[in-house]
């Protein structure tokens, strides 16, 4: 065995024999040697070096200008170092006994802090004294680094560089005795002391730190980086003075001092940095060590029985690099040998950063560095390189954030061979990676070769401006970013290859590997789909991608309608386009060739599209700017093209029934204080919507602006615009042209569309005057309006001249009840807290509203579609042709039902933000209202807070002239909304609303909502509706989380009424350790569609469909270690 091992041993290597104390030195490769035997007592450490040579060979490639220097057979690997030229001794101080506390005295100084050093700058007369020693200068530079406060039995560290007053020199003097002292004068000095006891100032003026660094403050800190990058000799104990010798001697360098002038050396990197090493057992069972020192000096020690290795480094960030970086590497292995040409000891012990310190380990290594963990058979590591080469390994470490959310899994890296070429970069060979901690993971990237970049810094706590720390494990925390980037890749699923891609880079922030999501599905109007996002980034192999910007490309196959295709680009950026701001914004385009008809519900299910090549882009963008002549304006930017009038309603339905209308335009605004000022353009890309072009609209707001020391108020809003609105055009399809009216606002008086074009120049003000008649606040207001119209409904000119006046007045009640203590309905005492309120106005105009246009849209282009179709049988029901009559010219709408006429009762117009501005008529109400809040304590002891037990508010309004404003009823436009916490995952919800008139709308409804985050929800609600239409509707949703593996998801909603069945759903979704795979069925009644949908996704995404559809939170794989 031994015989093979030395087979690997390059000419010249050197073999140690722990055991027997033998050097063996070969000039020729040993294989070629006769005789050769292995002797007993090498068997135990030859295994660990089994490999070696590849492991060596590994590491010299990513450092090829090394000498061939002595190797030690106990690890079986060669060690590179760089050749050390011998640099002339220097004169030095003697380091005094015991580090004794330092004086430091000067006529000025000033102090700053850097990082965890206290830096200070002496002039004239700087004297520093430490023991027998002192220093004499006109100027100097001190950095102090002291102890930790924990660790007050640690020294200070004490850095000085001197310069001498003008044409004099610095002067170093060592007392020997009372009677003798040497002196020598040199033209300037930097040293290194320590000191236990501290340092003692004396100051005559101590000013404030400078505004800019002092001139000797740039000369101390290149005097620092050079002799940083010139010292390469080792470490030595402390010489003291003899009787014999000169008090200044040539000494070898001393750990805290540097030669006063070196000739140029090579380049080590984090020369001055010191790093302190503790070696001790890994458990209580005792180690094995052998210490000794090779013939070039090198110190070897080979530990078995288990070991741990802690190397810490020292850093500060606004001092100059060469002071240490801040780290920590946490080593645990059953066997190591590590050799260094400083000095080896077990137990504590400090050595400069650019001392070599190698080590290689066998056997259950665990090698921590920040928060990333390596776990290895074998393993070389150069700790002053940062190099290494680690066999069967697996590298776990974390992302912190997926876009800002906080993400508590890990990423793996496992290889048979891994290399690490720095401090950050690793190489993989027949690798795959992860975020499944199982042996075998069902969803993971297989690749030839994986170059992984892991970069770490500290986490820094907001509050304090260090380094955070984990409140249960007291660890530093740290932030990683992590890049991969690999060739001849395989995705894998169930260890079953599913996609080839010859080359993927990723950062990480996505961990999908290509696909971003893939759903199956089946239904009787798209029929069989295959639904695919691939991410464009990892396709292209593209290494620096723009920070921020997640860009997917879909393609997608839909049996029944034809091949879609699609990008999304979504950003959330620093800047856009070099322009300084915050930036977020999303693109979304999709586009298909239709081959088939829509079905858009019952009477709507065989519609022909208007266009074949068929799709949508929508872009929204929004930038707060930072800088520049638009400083604290914010951009708003949207591009809303639509092929034709029903592609929304059937490939985005829930887009088109939840979200705003999709326009075409740019904003510009700022906002400061209680004001702001908007600018817009619009222009209309959609024809079969009614929208409002905006060339240009300016508007400015301001917000209750203080007059006369607070006893009034002034808000107000002045918009200045022309306005181009387009009518929307009649349907090309026979159903959707017989379901087609213009609505009254539409149209002329002869029932053509209107010409929509001119301008709009208002004004609308309003004064308030609080008072305070305790325990009644009462604000008495006045709002007044001038607005032009440059054409009316019949293109003529109108002028309009508004106001109201109007009062407003509250009181409120409360009492409370600490001895209310009931365990059933979980109460903790009882406050009850009631406001009662009302609002009294009167608004009086000289022109009717109804001669308006709606330039500012009523409701949303979905509300539209349907108010069209309700002029209309079936769906008008007892509205169409009564309430709703497109017979006459124009189309009529009863003022029972009329859009504008409910805000104009709703009282819209009083506010001088109303989002409709041609809305204000005359109008005189009463309107009085009421809030209830009953509320207890819950928590635990000591640590209770006031919950809302039950929430009640009502409200009612009287019209004073009813036959006019509310249809011959004195009362109307009643509501109530009651909400009954029984406890923090249970609550009974009822609300409801009514008008009083006939055929008015009157509606209720009552359920209840049970939530845990962790385990399902459920809600249970009926609600009945009264009025032109009848409905008593039962809806019904339940997730569940079944087990630790399966999610159960069911929905249903009936209605007991006319319409009957409506719909319903049944989801399965089991919870792999890497993947989610949800099963499901939906039928949907209007559209005589029943679907059937399986959806696949990695489970490490930040954000899951599952949770955003189910409301249960499913933690991230790997959150809780191995499942």
């Amino acid at each position: 065995m031994l015989h093979n091992s030395l087979r690997m041993l390059a000419p010249g290597a050197t073999w140690l024999d722990p055991t027997n104390g033998c050097f063996l030195y070969s000039r020729a490769p040993l294989s070629a040697r006769k005789g050769l035997r292995q002797r007993a007592g090498a068997r135990r450490f030859v295994s660990y070096g089994k490999e070696a040579r590849s492991i060596v060979r590994s590491s010299l490639s990513s450092n090829c200008c090394c000498s061939r220097r002595v190797c030690f057979a106990v690890a079986l690997m060669l060690c590179a170092m760089l050749a050390t030229p011998v640099v002339e001794a220097e004169v030095f101080l003697p380091r005094p006994l015991g580090d004794p506390a330092i004086a430091i005295s000067a006529n000025a100084a000033s102090k700053w802090q850097d990082g965890a050093y206290e830096v200070w700058h002496l002039s004239g007369g700087c004297s520093l004294a430490q023991g027998d020693n002192v220093v004499t200068a006109g100027e100097a530079i001190v950095w102090i680094d002291p102890p930790e406060p924990d660790s007050p039995d640690q020294v200070h560290k004490v850095l000085v560089y001197a310069e001498p007053e003008t044409g004099r020199a610095v002067t170093l003097t060592h007392r020997s005795n009372a009677v003798s002292q040497a002196e020598q004068t040199v033209p300037q000095w930097f040293g290194r002391w320590r000191t236990g006891p501290g340092v003692a100032w004396s100051i005559v003026q101590q000013s404030p730190p400078p505004a800019a660094a002092p001139a000797i403050y740039t000369r101390a800190s290149a005097q620092l980086q050079a002799s940083a990058t010139q010292a390469t000799a080792a470490m030595a104990a402390p010489v003291r003075p003899t009787a014999n010798s000169s008090p200044v001697q040539q000494v070898q360098f001393e750990q805290y001092n540097q030669p006063l002038v070196a000739p140029p050396g090579p380049e080590v990197p984090n020369a001055l940095g010191v790093r302190k090493v503790r070696i001790v057992p890994r458990s209580d069972v005792g180690t094995q060590y052998d210490l000794r020192q090779t013939p070039s000096g090198e110190a070897a020690v080979t530990i078995s029985g288990g070991v741990q290795v802690i190397i810490e480094g020292l850093k500060s960030d606004k001092l100059p690099t060469e002071l240490g970086s801040v780290d920590v590497i946490d080593i645990q292995a059953d066997r190591i040998v590590a050799w260094s040409a400083g000095s080896l000891m077990l137990g504590t012990f400090e050595q400069r950063n650019d001392v070599p310190l190698e080590i290689y380990m066998e056997g259950n290594i665990v090698f921590r560095q920040g928060d990333r963990t390596v776990y290895a058979d074998r393993m070389y590591y150069d700790v002053r390189r940062n190099v290494g080469t680690i066999i069967n390994a697996e590298l776990l470490t974390p992302l912190s954030n997926l876009k800002g959310v906080d993400y508590a899994g890990l990423v793996r890296l496992k290889a048979n061979v891994i290399e690490q070429l720095d401090a950050s970069r690793f190489v993989a060979h027949d690798a795959l990676l992860t975020a499944s901690r199982l042996e075998v993971p069902s969803f993971h990237l297989g690749s030839g070769t994986i170059t992984f970049e892991n970069s770490q810094r500290p986490k820094i706590d907001p509050y304090t401006g260090t380094q955070a720390v984990n409140p249960v494990t007291l660890e530093p925390e740290y932030e990683s970013t992590s890049f991969a980037q690999s060739r001849g890749n395989v995705v894998y699923l169930s260890n079953f290859p599913i996609f080839y891609w010859p080359t993927l880079a990723t950062d990480l922030e996505k961990p999908s590997y290509y696909v971003s999501n893939l759903r199956v599905r089946n239904d009787r109007i798209y029929g069989f789909q295959t639904l695919v996002d691939l991410d464009v980034w990892q396709v292209l192999g593209m290494r620096n991608k723009p920070p921020g910007v997640d860009w997917d490309v879909s393609l997608d196959y839909l049996n029944k309608r034809g091949f879609g295709y699609g990008t999304t680009v979504e950003y959330s950026r620093d800047s856009f386009f070099d322009i300084l701001g915050p930036t977020s914004g999303l693109l979304d385009a999709w586009f298909v060739d239709d081959k088939g008809v829509d079905n858009l519900g019952f009477g709507r299910r065989t519609i022909a599209p208007e266009e074949t090549f068929r799709g949508r882009v929508f872009w929204n963008h929004r930038q707060k700017f930072a800088d520049g002549l638009l400083e604290g304006w914010t951009s708003q930017a949207e591009i809303g093209w639509i092929s034709d009038r029903t592609f929304l309603e059937q490939y985005y339905e829930q887009e088109w029934d939840e979200r705003k209308d999709q326009l075409t335009g740019v904003r510009l605004k700022k906002v400061r204080d209680n004001w702001s000022l908007g600018i817009e353009a619009n222009g209309q890309l959609n024809g079969f919507v009614t929208q409002t072009q905006w060339l240009p609209r300016f508007d400015h707001y301001m917000l209750g602006q203080d007059l006369a020391n607070e006893s009034v108020t002034w808000s107000s809003h002045t918009s200045l615009a022309y306005a181009n609105q387009n009518i929307a055009g009649t349907p090309s399809d026979p159903t959707l042209a017989g379901q087609f009216a213009l609505l009254p606002w539409e149209q002329t008086s002869t029932g053509d569309r209107i010409d929509g074009k001119g301008e709009r120049l208002l004004t609308r003000h309003q004064l308030a005057m609080p008072l305070n008649f305790e325990p009644f606040k009462v604000v008495p207001y006045a709002t007044g309006e001038l607005g032009h119209w440059g054409a009316d409904l019949e293109g003529n000119s109108l002028d309009r001249a508004y106001y109201q006046l109007g009062m407003k007045a509250s009181i409120p009640f409360w009492t409370a009840n600490p001895a209310i203590q009931d365990p059933v309905f979980n109460l903790n005492g009882l406050a009850h807290k009631v406001v009662f309120d009302v609002e009294a106005s009167y608004s009086d105009s000289n022109r009717d509203m109804t001669e308006l246009p709606m330039y500012d849209e009523l409701d949303d282009d979905v509300f539209d579609d349907i108010r069209r179709r309700l002029f209309y049988s079936p769906f008008g029901g007892p509205l169409a042709n009564t309430y709703f009559d497109p017979t006459t010219s124009p189309t009529t709408i009863d003022r029972k039902f009329d859009p504008r006429y409910y805000l104009l009762r709703t009282n819209t117009q009083g506010l001088v933000t109303s989002p409709a501005m041609e809305v204000a008529d005359d109008l005189s109400l009463v309107r009085m209202g009421m809030r209830h809040r009953l509320q207890t304590k819950r928590g635990t002891p000591g640590q209770q807070h006031i919950v809302d037990w039950l929430t009640f508010d009502s409200n009612v309004t009287w019209f004073p002239n009813d036959g006019r404003d509310n249809y011959g009823s004195d009362f109307g436009l009643a509501d109530y909304d009651l909400r009954w916490h029984l406890g923090d995952r249970f609550t009974l919800l009822s609300d409801g609303a009514a008008d009083f008139f006939g055929d008015g709308l009157r509606t209720i409804s009552a359920g209840m909502l049970m939530n845990r985050p962790s385990r399902g929800n459920m809600y249970l609600g009926y609600r009945t509706l009264r009025g032109p239409f009848t409905a008593d509707v039962l809806t019904a949703t339940l997730n569940y989380r079944m087990g630790p593996k399966w999610v159960a998801s069911a929905s249903a909603v009936i209605d007991f009424s006319e319409a009957g069945n409506i719909g319903q759903s049944l989801t399965f979704s089991r919870i792999g350790e890497s993947l989610i795979v949800s099963v499901g069925a939906n039928i949907d009644e209007s559209k005589d569609n029943v679907g059937f949908n399986l959806l696949i996704e990695p489970r490490f995404l930040p954000s899951l469909n599952l949770t955003k559809s189910t409301g249960i939170d499913i933690p991230p794989v790997g959150a809780g270690g191995l499942e």
